[in-house]
């Protein structure tokens, strides 16, 4: 669309992303750029849509006819998230995001108040990931979703939980 050389594509001209980040305090709105920029760097062939009804900026990416959401900035007076649509299924070890405590089925996301105190190279990872996971098969979503529930711990050295394990020693 429009012909400005970049990797990334806004679905709606009308409503640029500033006109959401507008409304918003100065640092709110400085940290949104930040965030815009990052996912729009970090994801090749993102789609940028605002979604006022929402108050979001979400970001996907093009599938055949269809788009698959992946990512979000969601503006609030004092702070600013970056949200995840299929959340739940992103490896989080060290329990950074948000909204397994509100029990959200599918979303997780960052809360930044509200300058971004998260590395760089930490968010582009999960940006990374959470793009891989939206262009997967909805079936390949549901199965990883349906694996993600069994603890993890269970496994032994990477050995699936339900294979038995058998001693080949000699005195076993």
């Amino acid at each position: 669309m429009g012909g400005c050389g970049s990797d990334h594509q806004r679905v709606n001209d009308e409503l640029p992303a500033e006109f959401l980040l507008d409304d918003y305090p100065p640092a709110i709105r400085e940290t949104g750029r930040t965030l815009r920029s990052l996912i729009l760097a970090t994801v090749a062939g993102t789609v940028e849509t605002v979604r006022p009804g929402w108050r979001w900026i979400a970001y996907s990416l093009p599938d055949g006819r269809r788009v698959r959401n992946f990512a979000w900035i969601g503006p609030e007076r004092k702070h600013i998230h970056l949200g995840f649509e299929h959340g739940t299924l992103l490896a989080d070890p060290e329990h950074i995001l948000h909204g397994a405590e509100e029990r959200l089925k599918k979303f997780r996301y960052f809360t930044f108040e509200p300058a971004i105190d998260i590395d760089e190279a930490i968010l582009v990872d999960y940006l990374e990931r959470a793009a891989q996971l939206a262009v997967l098969p909805s079936g390949a979503r549901r199965a990883l979703a349906e694996v993600g529930a069994e603890p993890v711990s269970q496994a032994t050295d990477g050995v699936p939980p339900d294979w038995e394990l058998v001693d080949t020693t000699p005195d076993g």
